[in-house]
């Protein structure tokens, strides 16, 4: 059957719902740092019916659980992230490949705002890890990092990734309202693409992004704000 399985950040947990009838089937988590619980879960993603990869932002790292059970497998990324808040996964080599947006800052200025680093030091916004089975057991790699550091590809407030391979595309969200929220197109290997979208649709931050594909080869865009 059909589940949703959206994050509950305040409350550090995973709630899953029977997609058909929204009724409400249980919670995954409870907040701590051990494996299995959360803290701060933000960005969700499930591949294969079998796997789902939760980014924690305030544990930063990135949590992967098995289906239909949400046992939990793995922990990752700890070493890396600093404020972690969305992801994608795709099928890659003998496991997956994780995408995580991070949206590390400089601290607050005097009004409790964030302080968006400069141009320069953007260029670490995303990451990549290679998840696998060694031996019976999954393990995760670093992959390297993305992010472009121009003015007009540069992602200065970031959270959600979405990615159409047979497309060479991924979207990222632009959140930073001051340069103008959208969707920037960046390619599979990290470059930005030149090409914005929702660009004057915004009316709050760009969000969640999917993607629905059709047998055809076409199919459509689906972002919130």
């Amino acid at each position: 059957r059909l589940k949703v399985v959206p994050s509950a950040k305040s409350p550090d947990q995973l709630t899953v719902y029977d997609g058909d009838t929204g009724a409400r089937l249980r919670t995954v988590g409870g907040t701590g740092d051990a494996l299995g619980q959360l803290n701060r879960p933000n960005g969700v993603a499930t591949i294969d019916d079998r796997y789902v990869f939760v980014v924690e932002r305030d544990n930063r790292r990135v949590q992967m659980f098995s289906l239909p059970d949400f046992q939990p497998l793995l922990v990752f990324a700890r070493d890396d992230l600093r404020q972690p808040y969305g992801l994608w996964v795709r099928r890659h080599g003998d496991g997956y490949e994780v995408i995580v947006s991070d949206n590390y800052t400089l601290g607050e200025d005097a009004q409790g705002e964030d302080i968006i680093p400069p141009l320069e030091q953007l260029g670490h916004r995303f990451r990549r890890y290679q998840v696998s089975q060694e031996g019976g057991r999954w393990v995760a790699s670093a992959g390297g990092h993305f992010g472009d550091t121009t003015a007009a590809g540069a992602i200065r407030v970031t959270e959600s990734v979405f990615g159409d391979e047979a497309n060479n595309r991924l979207l990222v969200a632009e959140e930073d309202i001051p340069t103008g929220t959208r969707l920037r197109e960046y390619t599979m290997d990290g470059r930005y693409a030149g090409r914005d979208v929702g660009a004057g649709n915004y009316r709050a931050q760009a969000e969640g992004i999917a993607l629905m594909r059709c047998k055809d080869g076409s199919g459509w865009w689906v972002a919130s704000d």
